[in-house]
């Protein structure tokens, strides 16, 4: 059998051989390039331990917890209408043409999105913002249904369904998670402050033309020497006493207005993974794709040698 496939490697036409051969060379490139992509987050989960949010340090980190949606207006996702905390969503069009005589239909893209909304991670030590915007996204919940419309009427199950839809038809395809899921998160942590406070000078201005407003309580504060009116000395003290008071109050103000956010690290090498199945399975599911890939590299690299081979 193998002779008779050489025979026939050398026997196409020189353009179908170098067609197929350039497929094979190329489909080995990108499987020998998914084994580094896939062993490269096997290895960063494997060497990065699981933090707590509230004893985090800053920079790169995993954590564990559960997905929140946060108070206010919720995300929605496009085409089931459905909460959650993120989504992405695909319509594909069923279009036909001829090729060659023959009547050919394919799904062509018509809209897709992903959600950018940031939502909570919940932990056993604290929570932390997630701010989707550019992460690899394993999701728990995938729908793909039908329809006769751009956007569909019903969500899976619905009137729009396959055996419903007449006329052109549609693809909807829509991937979420929910609100209370498990959550695994690897990405860059950094601590924040809620709110923009202003700066000590600000502040300090702000304190001491307050004081201004009302002279009689300035004196009766400052006025040592009873002679009614504040000399520079005493001044002098009003200010460091208002140092005092402002740095004070900013320290109360940071603590409480401080939270912590969860993003694509700066470097785009190390990678930024969502994920509603956990760690071990994560850690398996990268491993067996690595050695997957790793093997069909081989595999596709051996066949383009000895049809090459075969062909001289």
């Amino acid at each position: 059998m193998i002779d008779e496939l050489a025979l026939v490697i050398a026997r196409l036409p020189a353009d179908e051989f170098w067609l197929y051969f350039g497929v094979v060379c190329v489909t080995s490139a990108l499987s020998f390039y998914l084994f580094f992509r896939y062993w490269w987050r096997y290895r960063m989960m494997q060497d990065t331990p699981t933090a707590k949010i509230r004893s985090a340090p800053q920079g790169y980190n995993e954590f564990s917890g559960v997905a929140k949606m946060l108070p206010g207006e919720p995300i929605v996702a496009p085409l089931t209408r459905l909460n959650c905390v993120w989504y992405q969503y695909k319509v594909e069009e069923k279009q036909s043409r001829l090729v060659r005589g023959r009547s050919k239909t394919s799904w062509n893209i018509y809209e897709t999105g992903v959600s950018d909304g940031v939502f909570s991670l919940h932990g056993a030590t604290g929570q932390a913002l997630v701010d989707p915007d550019d992460a690899e996204v394993i999701y728990s919940v995938s729908d793909t249904w039908y329809g006769s419309t751009p956007y569909p009427s019903a969500g899976p199950g619905g009137f729009s369904s396959r055996r419903l839809a007449i006329g052109r038809r549609y693809r909807y395809s829509e991937q979420r998670i929910h609100h209370d899921e498990p959550l695994y998160v690897l990405g860059h942590f950094k601590s924040f402050h809620a709110m923009e406070l202003p700066s000590k000078c600000e502040s300090l201005a702000a304190l001491l033309q307050s004081w201004k407003k009302d002279p009689k309580a300035l004196l009766r504060r400052f006025d040592e020497d009873q002679d009614g009116a504040i000399d520079s000395a005493e001044w002098e003290k009003a200010v460091f006493i208002a140092k005092k008071e402002v740095h004070r109050e900013t320290a109360k103000a940071g603590l409480q207005k401080q939270g912590h956010i969860i993003e694509k690290p700066g470097t785009g090498r190390k990678p930024f993974l969502i994920s509603t199945t956990m760690e071990p399975q994560l850690l398996r599911r990268f491993q067996y794709q690595s050695y997957l890939a790793l093997g069909l590299f081989f595999v596709l690299g051996l066949a383009a040698i000895w049809g090459l081979n075969s062909r001289i």
